[in-house]
């Protein structure tokens, strides 16, 4: 019996250690996992905005006070309840047709805040010259899902050449 214990003992010993050997490769994937979920979300909510869908963008917000948007003509709305009914204007209006061409997402090693810059070339609905809509963005994973907290939009100057 004590043999058989002895045996448990160190099998368990031998898995821990394991665990220990395959942690650093594990916390590389959950980062790149992270990574990968935070950019749909980020994705899914420019793709609701081009359908006017203002539930799916709201879908993938944090649903409390903290959450704030900063619009591209300096409007300021904190609180899930501001900016649903900001981004109800804004499906009605759709002021832009936006196409992202450069985005970058990064996660914090604790894999539960993740920061986007995004640059996007935008057509105007109402006619004239097309306008890049530059975006930064902070998510957080609450519950397994990751949520925007804040967004801040302004539009580009143009990039030195």
């Amino acid at each position: 019996m004590k043999k058989l214990a002895a045996q448990i003992l160190l099998a368990g010993a031998a898995l821990a250690s394991a665990g220990v050997v395959f942690c650093g490769v594990d916390k590389k994937l959950t980062e790149e996992s992270a990574k990968d979920q935070a950019k749909k979300t980020i994705d899914t909510i420019n793709e609701a905005y081009e359908k006017g869908d203002v539930d799916t963008m709201m879908k993938n917000v944090a649903s409390d006070a903290a959450l704030t948007v900063i619009g591209v003509d300096g409007s300021f709305y904190a609180g899930y309840e501001n900016v649903k009914n900001a981004m109800k204007k804004a499906a009605e209006v759709r002021a832009y047709k936006c196409k992202t061409v450069e985005q970058s997402v990064n996660v914090n090693k604790s894999s539960d805040v993740a920061w986007i810059a995004q640059k996007s070339d935008c057509t105007p609905a109402a006619g004239g010259n097309n306008v890049t809509i530059r975006t930064t963005a902070v998510e957080v994973k609450r519950d397994g899902k990751w949520l925007v907290i804040q967004a801040h939009h302004s539009i580009g100057t143009p990039d030195k050449k």
